[in-house]
Order: C-alpha cells, then sequence, then structure tokens
C-alpha cells in the first residue's frame, strides 16, 4: 500500500463540535415543523454531517487496510440505524389506530411499508406530496422520507468511493477522487437546481437532487487534511455558518422550494462549521459553544429525535384538531420527543453497538428481524383494509333521481370501513396504477377508453383531475347513448391553465394538446369552464375571486372550437378547507357542521356562461344543485360521503346520483340524444 493515503490517519480524533451541529440541526427542525410549518434547514445539515462522517471512515479504512469492505461498511449502518428507526415505526404504527382517523388509514399504511423499506421518499415522489403543505395533517411516517434517501445514499456510497480510491492508489494520487466525487456533485446539483424550478413537490424527496448534499461532506472529509487555516479565518467562517443556518428558517420565505440553490445555504454552512473545528489547537468560539456536553448529548441522538417527534406532532394535531399548537403543546411535543429519544438510545441502540465488528453477520440478522415483521404487518393490513372491507357497503336507496339534493345531519350509519377506503373511491381514470392520467412531473399526453369502446363517435375528457373525476358517470352515459370516452388527464394541470405556479410540464401538455385533438377528431371535448379558489393561504391566484374563469380555459375553447369540435364546459366544484369525510366522520350525529357556505367556493352565477353564444360550439354546463342547495355544500347525502379529500367528488356518489346528473344534463343541452340518434341511423 502507498502513501497516498497516510494523510487520513493523520488526524483521527472525535468532534464534539460536529455532534454539536446535529444537535442545532435537530432543534431548527423541530421549531420550525411544530410552530411554523416550515422548511428550517436542519436535514440538510444531517446529510452534509452523514456524507463527511461516512466518507471520512471508508477514508481511513483504505488507509488502513487497503479496501473498504462494503459488507462491513452496510452492517455497521444497520446496527446503528435499524433498531431505533424500526422500534419508532413499529410504535408509530401501533399508536397511528388510536389516532389517526380511519379516512386517512389507506394512505398510512401504504406509508408504513414503504417506510419499513426505506423508500418513503418514492413513495411520496409518486404521490406527488407537498411537504409540510399547511392543512390537513400530513401521514405520522412521513418524515421516513430523510432516513430512506440516507440509507440509499449509506448504499451508493462505496460503489462509488470504492473503485474511485482503487484508481486513485494505482495512480499514486488522490487526483481521481477528488475529481470522480466532484463530477458526481455538480452533476446532482444540477439535477437538483433544473428539477426543484420544474417539479419542486417531487424534487424535494428526490435522491439525485439530493445526493450532492451528502457528497458535499464527502468533500470536505476528502480535502479537509489540505485546508490549513489560521485562527481569524477559522473563526469568521464560523460564525458565518452559524449565522446562515440559523437565519435560514427565520428569513428565507416559505414559498421558497427546496432543495435546488436554497439548500446551498444550510449545505454551506455546515462545511464551514465542520472546516473551521478541524485543528483542534485553533478552535474558534463557535466550534467551543457546540461542544457543549448537553449539545453533544443531544447530537447524539439527534436523528431519533427527529422521528421521533413528527408522528408525536401529527398525532398532537388530529387529536386537537389543527396544526396550530400553540407554545404549551409544542414544548409538550419536544419533551416527549426527547424523552422517547432518550430511552430508545439507552434501551435499544445502545446494546445493538455492542454487537463485535467482526460478527457483521449479526448486524444483519438484526435488521432483518426489524425489517420482515414490519413489512409482513404492513402488508397484511394492507390486504385486509383493501381487499376484505372494500368500498361497497349495502345501501338502502341504489340511485337519487331528484331535482336537488338535501342537507343531511345523521350519518351515524356510516361503515368504518367504507370511511377507511374513501381516498380510493375514484373512477378508473383517476386511478394511479393504470396510467391514464400523466403524472404532475411529466408532459407526455396519454389517454384511456371507456364507455362503449367500439362505438366510431368519440367523448373525450380534456383536463386536469377536477374533469378527471366526472369519468364513471360520461362512461356511464357512454354505454347508454353508444359512444366512446377518451380520458386524456394530467394531474395539477388544466386545459390552457397552470394551476400549480410554475409547472413547466403543464405548458409543455398543454402547448401539444390541441394538435392532439385535432388528430384524435372527437365529436365534443369535456373540459372544466371555470376555477374555484383553494380555501388556503396559498391561493391560486391572488386577487382572484372565489370563482373564476381562467383566460387560458377560452383561448383552447377557442382554438378547439376553430377545429369544428363542440366544447362542453363544466363548472368546477368547489374546495374544502380540511377533509369533509373526515369531519362527517367526526360529527356523524351533526354532519350539516361540515358544510361549506357556498358564497366562500361559487360565485351566485356561473361565469362560463357569459362566454355561450361569443364561442361557437360552447356549451356550459352545471350541476352545482346536485353538490350544493341552501347555501351550502354539504360532505354527506343519503348514507354516502361525497368526497375522497378536500376537492375531488367520490364515484360511490356519481353512481348514486348518475339517474339526476342525466335528467339535467338533458335539460341544459341536447347533444347527447344526437350523439344516440346518429348512433342509432348507423
Amino acid at each position: 500500500m502507498n502513501k497516498t493515503f497516510d494523510v487520513y490517519t493523520l488526524d483521527n480524533k472525535y468532534r464534539k463540535d460536529i455532534q454539536g451541529v446535529r444537535a442545532i440541526g435537530a432543534i431548527l427542525v423541530l421549531v420550525f415543523h411544530i410552530w411554523f410549518q416550515k422548511v428550517s434547514g436542519g436535514v440538510d445539515v444531517f446529510f452534509v454531517v452523514s456524507g463527511f462522517l461516512m466518507t471520512g471512515m471508508l477514508l481511513r479504512q483504505y488507509a488502513r487496510d487497503g479496501n473498504i469492505k462494503p459488507f462491513h461498511f452496510w452492517g455497521g449502518i444497520i446496527k446503528r440505524v435499524a433498531p431505533s428507526a424500526y422500534v419508532v415505526l413499529l410504535t408509530t404504527f401501533i399508536l397511528s389506530y388510536f389516532f389517526v382517523p380511519p379516512v386517512y388509514w389507506v394512505a398510512t399504511i401504504h406509508e408504513f411499508i414503504f417506510s419499513a423499506g426505506h423508500l418513503e421518499n418514492l413513495l411520496l415522489i409518486r404521490r406527488e406530496v407537498d411537504y409540510l403543505q399547511i392543512g390537513d395533517p400530513a401521514s405520522p411516517f412521513q418524515q421516513y422520507w430523510a432516513l430512506s434517501i440516507q440509507v440509499q445514499f449509506y448504499a451508493f456510497l462505496p460503489l462509488l468511493i470504492g473503485p474511485l480510491l482503487y484508481i486513485s492508489n494505482k495512480m499514486k494520487s488522490l487526483i481521481p477522487l477528488m475529481l470522480g466525487v466532484s463530477i458526481v456533485f455538480f452533476i446532482s446539483f444540477v439535477y437538483s437546481l433544473v428539477s426543484t424550478n420544474f417539479t419542486p413537490n417531487t424534487a424535494y424527496f428526490n435522491p439525485l437532487g439530493r445526493v450532492w448534499e451528502f457528497l458535499a461532506g464527502a468533500l470536505v472529509a476528502i480535502f479537509i487534511p489540505y485546508i490549513k487555516l489560521n485562527k481569524k479565518t477559522a473563526s469568521i467562517i464560523s460564525f458565518l455558518g452559524i449565522f446562515i443556518l440559523f437565519s435560514i428558517g427565520i428569513a428565507f420565505p416559505s414559498d421558497w422550494n427546496f432543495p435546488g440553490y436554497v439548500a446551498l445555504f444550510p449545505v454551506v454552512s455546515a462545511a464551514f462549521i465542520i472546516i473551521s473545528g478541524n485543528e483542534s489547537e485553533k478552535r474558534t468560539l463557535v466550534n467551543r459553544l457546540l461542544s457543549n456536553r448537553y449539545l453533544v448529548m443531544l447530537g447524539a441522538m439527534s436523528f431519533t429525535i427527529y422521528l421521533w417527534h413528527w408522528p408525536i406532532l401529527v398525532f398532537f394535531q388530529h387529536y386537537y384538531e389543527t396544526t396550530n399548537l400553540g407554545v404549551v403543546k409544542g414544548m409538550t411535543i419536544v419533551v416527549l420527543g426527547v424523552l422517547l429519544a432518550i430511552i430508545t438510545t439507552w434501551l435499544i441502540e445502545k446494546p445493538f453497538r455492542k454487537i463485535p465488528k467482526s460478527r457483521v453477520w449479526i448486524s444483519y440478522i438484526a435488521g432483518f428481524s426489524f425489517f420482515i415483521p414490519s413489512v409482513t404487518l404492513g402488508l397484511g393490513a394492507k390486504y385486509y383494509i383493501e381487499n376484505l372491507h372494500d368500498v361497497k357497503v349495502d345501501f338502502k336507496r341504489s340511485a337519487f333521481e331528484g331535482d336537488e339534493i338535501s342537507i343531511q345531519d345523521d350519518a351515524s350509519n356510516l361503515n368504518y370501513w367504507y370511511v377507511t377506503a374513501i381516498s380510493n373511491d375514484l373512477g378508473e381514470t383517476m386511478d394511479r396504477d393504470n396510467g391514464c392520467a400523466t403524472v404532475i412531473t411529466e408532459s407526455k399526453i396519454s389517454s384511456c377508453d371507456f364507455g362503449d369502446t367500439s362505438s366510431g363517435i368519440v367523448v373525450a375528457l380534456v383536463g386536469g383531475s377536477h374533469i378527471g373525476q366526472w369519468e364513471p358517470f360520461f362512461s356511464s352515459l357512454g354505454n347508454e347513448y353508444g359512444f366512446k370516452v377518451v380520458s386524456i388527464i394530467k394531474n395539477s394541470c388544466s386545459l390552457g391553465y397552470e394551476i400549480v405556479e410554475g409547472n413547466d410540464t403543464c405548458k409543455l401538455w398543454n402547448e401539444n394538446i390541441v394538435d392532439y385533438l385535432s388528430d384524435l377528431s372527437p365529436d365534443l371535448v369535456i373540459t372544466n369552464s371555470t376555477r374555484s379558489n383553494r380555501p388556503r393561504e396559498n391561493r391560486l391566484v391572488v386577487g382572484n375571486p372565489v370563482e373564476f374563469v381562467p383566460s387560458g380555459h377560452v383561448e383552447k375553447w377557442k382554438e378547439i372550437s376553430a377545429l369544428g369540435i363542440p366544447v362542453m364546459g363544466i363548472r368546477d366544484n368547489p374546495w374544502f378547507e380540511s377533509d369533509p369525510s373526515y369531519c362527517v366522520w367526526k360529527n356523524r350525529h351533526e354532519a350539516s357542521l361540515c358544510a361549506r357556505p357556498i358564497e366562500e367556493v361559487l360565485l351566485s352565477v356561473n361565469p362560463a356562461d357569459a362566454y355561450v353564444g361569443e364561442i361557437p360550439l360552447f356549451i356550459s354546463i352545471d350541476f352545482t344543485e346536485l353538490i350544493c342547495v341552501e347555501g351550502l355544500c354539504p360532505a354527506y347525502f343519503d348514507e354516502r360521503l361525497m368526497w375522497s379529500d378536500t376537492h375531488h367528488l367520490t364515484r360511490n356518489y356519481l353512481e348514486y346520483i348518475t339517474p339526476s346528473l342525466k335528467a339535467s344534463l338533458e335539460h341544459q343541452t341536447s347533444i347527447f340524444q344526437v350523439f344516440n340518434n346518429y348512433g342509432e341511423s348507423n
């Protein structure tokens, strides 16, 4: 073995100040999650520190032994991470039965399974979750996205470092190592910038856009033996590091997207603090403060605190039915999180850390002993809920044929399992597994056929999920009247309108949609005609009324009409401030409490009606009388929950009111009767 790597064996002291940095990261996470519901940069600090420590470990091992022993490296990770991670996971799963409402159970079980497999971040990408979105409580397992990314990085790190160390050893130079890690760092950082700009919700959880943060710590570990600072310079950068770190959560607006360039601030601050404290004889005031015994103790169990605080926070939010918990409840969460972390560290983590390094196979057995029961439990619960107790319930009435619905209070007959499965009560075109709808991260136009698929008459459902939800009704109509329904849906998008600001995939989808329709040549296009604003602080368009007709809608209507294709615009449905089905479950004897005043969500007159006659072949349709009544938009009617979430109607409800929807539609337009007559004549 040549002496190229001797520089990494010269200084292997325990860095108390790094534990202090981790403690600060944990404190920031707790404070900003509990009281401000915004990103603090604390998790990014964890990532940098992890990259620094793990890379340093591999470098010292290679310098000492001439290889990095990935099997032993991963075994060490398992015995340090698995025990506490799975204890928190299983405890959270059990407590969720008592604290998490049934309406959230399907999603909760899915997240439990993916968290057990350290894939929670990938599930959140698939669901396009807006992390820390103000509103309903999040999943009690959502914090496992960070641990999942860490585990994925640990699996990747030896595969990256190992070959580079081998090449560097052969060349007797550290340049291949430095250059190789730097290239991967740069690629990941650029990817993070691009993905954060185009798809910020999914970029947050994407390991490809996060690996640069770990590699920033890795680069510090690689270069730090060559960085020599005088005490004044070390003091300056240590102060800058701690100042930037504390400023992130306070000064940065909550609508700034992570990670992207914003993550540079916590990453650089962590790197500054690590570099400034490398030489013990030049320790700065900041490094001495971070080496405080209490901060060091807190830092040693910082990630366990992180894992515990989140489910406690979510349980409190469910129990008190608010995301604004105040000082006392917030401090209670902090105390409970720290106490549980102390207990977990002493009773669970420390005994497993005593496993000898020479018996690495014991670590793997221990890891599997946690993993297999967790996944088995999750899959069993998933099967039990989704297969034994699905959304089909024996209702007293099978169809509603009235002109309007009514406000009802008595929902005491609600079936627990019906409520549990309500989030999945959507039409086939909205089912993520069949690929009918284009997801938020893609711009490719996708379609699926429903109704009478053999018919030559084609009706296209075009737009976002608010038009896709109507597929069960129009499919039923297609089977009756003899036309094919082609669903062309783009999630978090709308025909001619960018629902999520900065969603470039929506722009690309809209740029191509008219040409697609021209090639398809449908006999009718059905889309949304209005947008109702979100009842949240981050409204869709600041200053707009509760309901409006986007100018982009109008432009697309004109383009499609110019092709000789009629356009039917369906008025948008209301949004709720919180999950209305959960509200009904809580208020089963007074379900009317869950109704939303119509003036808060819709205008008194359908604004799309103004375009009838102005735009050739445009038809305005309004089903509001079957969604709202007596000045209220209820959440429950005739034994049925009306909403699968805060803004999508359930398939069950739409099927129930299909006769009334059909009568209302035939009263407002005769176009489907024309289709029927055309089909019969051919």
